[in-house]
This record gives structure tokens, sequence and C-alpha cells, in this order.
């Protein structure tokens, strides 16, 4: 079942973000230890403009847990969400870096699909024929339609599963981008 995220769901989504950003091994964050990376992730997942945070959140449940999570928003609203990692941080008794932690992706006319991932067990598994990332994209095509944006952005490494998805959908790639010194694609998709 696709639904937004809530309160409740912070632990499960909260490592499912983990997870995903060690994928993308964010210089920012190395210096963090796994366990306050899962700290600052947890806690973020509770503010409201964290790009991370529950309002920015879709996920797919199954048997009452969150087994899956999307992440997007227009690009106006990008800028407004990276302004909490100094406090949380702080809250760490880190010192915050000196630049932003995630760049801002999105361009000017899109909504943005930040983050897409299912947990390792539910990989593989279907309801109705469709396995659950594609319910996932399905839904964030549906969100930005209702947001009134024509198209949808998202950034890939090539020959992941996400881009493989990606291009079943129709996603049509634009650029190459270079984000935190690693290789990815962005693919935009016209929703109209």
């Amino acid at each position: 079942m696709l639904r937004d995220a809530t309160i409740v769901d912070a632990d499960a989504v909260a490592m499912l973000v983990l997870h995903e950003l060690e994928r993308r091994q964010l210089r920012r964050l190395r210096r963090l230890s796994k366990e306050q990376l899962s700290q600052l992730l947890f806690v973020g997942y509770h503010q409201e403009n964290f790009r991370y945070g529950y309002p920015q959140a879709r996920v797919y449940q199954n048997q009452g847990v969150a087994v899956g999570v999307a992440y997007g928003y227009p690009a106006a609203v990008e800028p407004t969400l990276d302004n909490q990692w100094t406090s949380l941080f702080s809250r760490l008794q880190e010192t915050p870096p000196q630049q932003l932690v995630v760049t801002p992706r999105a361009l000017p006319d899109e909504w943005y699909l930040d983050l897409l991932t299912v947990r390792n067990r539910s990989k593989g598994k279907t309801f109705q024929q469709k396995w659950f990332d594609e319910w996932l994209l399905s839904d964030a095509l549906h969100q930005a339609r209702l947001s009134g944006q024509s198209v949808v952005g998202m950034d890939v490494r090539p020959g992941s599963s996400n881009a493989k998805l990606a291009a079943e959908f129709g996603f049509v790639t634009t650029m190459w981008r270079r984000l935190d010194r690693q290789n990815y694609l962005h693919l935009r998709y016209r929703v109209n």
C-alpha cells in the first residue's frame, strides 16, 4: 500500500535512507560513524524542512512495515530543505560541514525525485504483478502531476537498478553530472 510517510515510519525509513546514503558515499557524511549517521537521519526525519524528513516521503507499506521509500519535491522547495544539516550536526556535537552536505540537484522546472529505494529483503517481490519500486516510481509521477509540475527529474548512476527502472518508464537522459565526485545521469520524464 502506498501512502504518505508518518512519524511512526521513522525507524524503517531512516534505515532505508541510511543504506542509500552509504551507497552514494557523500563526502561530507564520511566522517560520521554509521551509528551517528543513523541518529542524524532519525532526528532529521522528524523535521518538516529536512531533505529526508517525513513530509517529503512516500512509503510502500507491506504487512504493516515501510519496505520502500521515495523522496521527492518541486525544485522551488529544494533550497529550504538543506537548512537543517547544521543543527543536526550540532546535536551530535560534531562540527557542521562548511559546504552543503547535498548539493542542489533539481532543475528549475522539475519535480525532483531525490531518492527511491526498497529494502533488500523486499526486492524481487511484487504486488498485483508490479515490483515495489515500480509502485513507488508510478506514485512519484502521480505526485508530480498533483503538484502541477510537468517534468520529473532524477539523478542515477549509470547501470543502477534505478537507471534501468527509469528507462522502462520512459525517462530520457538529458546530461551527465558530476555530483560529489561521482558521475550521474540526469534523467527527465514529461508527465503531461
